[in-house]
């Protein structure tokens, strides 16, 4: 496998993010294990591909959680408010 190869990411999947911050809000996962499978998943560039106040929102208390000052249960409460579910919906259709 050459180095190009290995740099290969798959595209986000806004169906599977939801659904791992769907297991958060139905109480059968962890904060922290949300926040890692979102990670993983992408949520950053997807939201970086978005506008909007909310999202505006969003990104910055994921930057908080990043950098260690946001606790993951307060960044998934402000992604909760500011909508990501219906931002996600929407982007899986």
């Amino acid at each position: 496998m050459t180095v190009e190869q290995n740099q290969e990411r798959p595209e986000p999947s806004p169906a599977k993010l939801a659904a791992q911050f769907n297991d958060w809000v139905e109480e059968t996962e962890m904060p922290g294990r949300t926040m890692s499978y979102l990670k993983t998943g992408f949520l950053p560039e997807v939201l970086a591909e978005q506008e909007g106040d909310n999202v505006a929102a969003m990104i910055e208390s994921w930057h908080g959680w990043e950098k260690g000052k946001t606790r993951p249960e307060v960044v998934l409460a402000v992604l909760k408010d500011e909508g990501i579910a219906d931002l996600l919906a929407g982007l899986a259709e």
